[in-house]
């Protein structure tokens, strides 16, 4: 909430694979106020949520249908892992922001949103690994 009071910022988290496995969705800040941590806290409160009612990951599926990142445009049937180890963000794909919480690329599937359009989905396990 803002200073009047307005939501300015909110997070989901479904559970999945009897609480094992959480999906965070949808994460939405208002545009006004991006880049000041908001979207950070949030899934940081997400984390410990989900730690506290035992879940192991969180993932989240991050769509491209703007040829936002190298992606896009492309037929991703033809070496797919090559291409996400070399996946480049052309236009503030919001991936590396889930890069820099510490996800990281997990899959990606081809034509999710029309032909040439992605889904990137990303996790993190949010337990030590014992």
């Amino acid at each position: 909430m803002d200073e009047h009071d307005r939501v300015i910022g909110w997070i989901g988290g479904i559970s999945q694979y009897r609480g094992n496995v959480w999906e965070l969705h949808p994460l939405v800040v208002e545009p006004n106020h991006r880049n000041r941590g908001i979207g950070t806290m949030l899934v940081k409160d997400l984390e410990a949520q989900v730690r506290m009612r035992n879940g192991i990951t969180i993932y989240v599926g991050s769509d491209d249908e703007n040829g936002m990142t190298s992606l896009a445009g492309v037929d991703l049937y033809d070496n797919l892992p090559e291409r996400i180890r070399n996946i480049k963000n052309l236009k503030g794909h919001p991936y590396e922001f889930y890069l820099k919480l510490g996800f990281k690329i997990v899959g990606v599937l081809p034509d999710a949103n029309g032909l040439g359009k992605p889904d990137i989905f990303l996790a993190k396990r949010v337990v030590s690994y014992k």
